[in-house]
């Protein structure tokens, strides 16, 4: 039963060490926010055009950064999916919604 555990979980991290070299950025705000992540999950980076930085207007980029942040996330399971789709042949789209009510 065990005589391929070390071969399986030398494809998962094969798989982990693949997932970091995806990238996925999005922009939102126009252009003013830019959120950049990993196929990990881990993010990257978070550009704010000095535009908006205006003591005023708080509210408006902490909108803008969390619609960002969450866009990111959202593409960067897209292609992770798509990535692990083409590797194992399991489309992991499908297999998630089996379990959403």
């Amino acid at each position: 039963m065990f005589g391929n555990f070390s071969g399986i979980l030398s494809q998962v991290q094969n798989m982990q060490s693949q997932l970091k070299e995806i990238h996925v950025e999005v922009t939102v705000g126009e252009g003013n926010v830019v959120v950049a992540m990993n196929g990990s999950q881990q993010l990257l980076s978070i550009k704010i055009s000095p535009q908006l930085i205006n003591i005023n207007e708080i509210a408006k980029l902490e909108d803008m950064v969390a619609e960002g942040l969450n866009k990111v996330q959202y593409e960067t399971r897209n292609k992770v999916q798509e990535h692990v789709s083409k590797i194992t042949g399991i489309n992991l789209a499908n297999f998630a919604h089996m379990f959403q009510g």
